[in-house]
């Protein structure tokens, strides 16, 4: 099973490789090692301007909690998986995540949501929650096959983003970087 340690270290390779708790400014407001102050409002001042080994140790608190448990990638089976899993969830939200997770599966099992010869019964419901069925078809699969489901599902997302918000295509080149690693 995966452990949460290699994965929040990925994350935090295309947060802030060099941990410098550098606080950035993007659509999630002030930002610092993949924590958005949009996303988590009851953060005090001190995340955003005190030390940077303080920051990350409660960023890395957050994340174990609000990401990993949350999407119960604990239970993933291989870990290069589960790393690809937990950046999606920092990075794009844990819903977008989970959605993607399930719509990597569906199209690795054929059953795409326009495929009318698959019962409702046979394919993973796209609701944005890891739950029992979800974590049995990704550990069903072929790990490297799923993860480049996981990579091409990011970067249609990423482009998707660019394309209807052009403030954010400046992320763009870093986004397509993050969705093939």
């Amino acid at each position: 099973m995966a452990d949460f340690k290699p994965a929040f270290a990925f994350a935090l390779m295309h947060e802030d490789p060099t941990c410098s708790g550098k606080v950035t400014e993007d659509a999630g407001g002030r930002t610092r090692f993949g924590i958005a102050g949009k996303f988590h409002p009851d953060l005090p001042e001190e995340f955003f301007t005190g030390p940077a080994e303080e920051a990350l140790a409660e960023a890395e608190k957050i994340e174990e909690r609000d990401y990993w448990q949350s999407m119960r990638l604990a239970e993933v089976e291989n870990q290069n998986v589960a790393n690809k899993l937990f950046d999606m969830g920092v990075n794009m939200g844990v819903r977008q995540a989970a959605i993607y997770a399930q719509r990597a599966a569906n199209y690795l099992l054929g059953h795409g949501a326009d495929d009318p010869s698959q019962t409702e019964a046979s394919r993973l419901l796209e609701d944005g929650v890891i739950g029992n069925k979800t974590l049995a078809a990704i550990n069903n699969f072929e790990p490297k096959e799923y993860y480049q489901s996981l990579c091409e599902l990011s970067e249609a997302h990423y482009r998707h983003v660019a394309t209807v918000n052009p403030a954010q295509a400046v992320n763009l080149r870093g986004w397509l970087k993050r969705a093939q690693a």
